[in-house]
């Protein structure tokens, strides 16, 4: 899905359902929440995230912690933020494979007494709310840097000295580029709809409070209208580009009238 919002809002979703739910109706909701977590888009960030993983190990050690006591049982979690996100994500898909074990998982970690269905509200409101919370953060900030990295790269690849090119421009919406190193003049010929887009996405973002946010965010910008410059921009990486903007409702208006147009 490109549309991180979407997916997020399902993923919500899902939880609220979870939260309303018996013991006779978790499990379907339970399902759509991992399904969700496991979408195609989110593969790449999943297996980093996992890397070197392993649930079952982490479950026999947390295991060892039961007393004779109900209730004393206790998660051993690692001490890494990263690792703890990476093994919740791994424990929610085991037991979309395995949903007959996921009571006995609440029974004994988020314990309330033998009421089944409370258990089952306990470990939504414990484990996969605060979970699903750092795991859209975690989502966002490595696709954020994944393309201001990209931004980056791009700049550094017009060179560190001064070169003298002819260029022979032609088609639609053509760009020229005078003095092409750092403290260029940029001549980006866009459609009007579009320039008045991104002139109002980055007067959003000049009124943004974070300096670092605001500085990758007109980098985003930047590369969103170079895109809108070539002949036959692509509505897939303008799409990715805009969905790493901060989330404020007017960029995702603007954001939206821009993927509309495309």
């Amino acid at each position: 899905m490109a549309n991180r919002e979407v997916l997020f809002k399902r993923i919500n979703n899902a939880l609220f359902d979870m939260q309303a739910a018996t013991s006779q109706t978790f499990e379907q909701h339970f399902l759509t929440f991992a399904r969700l977590l496991a979408d195609s888009s989110l593969q790449d960030l999943n297996q980093k995230l996992t890397v070197n993983l392993d649930v079952e190990r982490f479950l026999e050690a947390s295991s060892r912690s039961q007393g004779s006591m109900v209730g004393s049982a206790r998660l051993a979690w690692p001490e890494s933020a990263d690792a703890v996100l990476g093994l919740q994500w791994l424990l929610v898909q085991k037991f979309a494979r395995e949903p007959g074990g996921l009571l006995d998982f609440a029974h004994t970690y988020y314990t309330v007494g033998r009421n089944f269905t409370g258990e089952l509200h306990s470990l939504t409101r414990q484990l996969l709310i605060p979970f699903a919370r750092d795991y859209k953060d975690y989502v966002m900030a490595m696709e954020q840097s994944h393309v201001a990295a990209s931004v980056s790269s791009a700049a550094d690849s017009i060179g560190s000295g001064p070169a003298q090119i002819t260029y022979h421009i032609n088609g639609n919406n053509v760009r020229v580029n005078n003095h092409s190193v750092d403290k260029s003049t940029n001549i980006i010929n866009i459609g009007a709809d579009f320039r008045e887009y991104i002139d109002g996405l980055r007067q959003v973002i000049q009124s943004l409070t974070d300096a670092q946010q605001k500085q990758e965010a007109m980098e985003i910008v930047n590369a969103v209208e170079a895109q809108l410059a070539t002949p036959k921009p692509s509505k897939t990486v303008v799409s990715t580009l805009l969905n790493a903007l901060p989330h404020v409702a007017s960029i995702a208006t603007l954001a939206s009238a821009i993927i509309s147009g495309l």
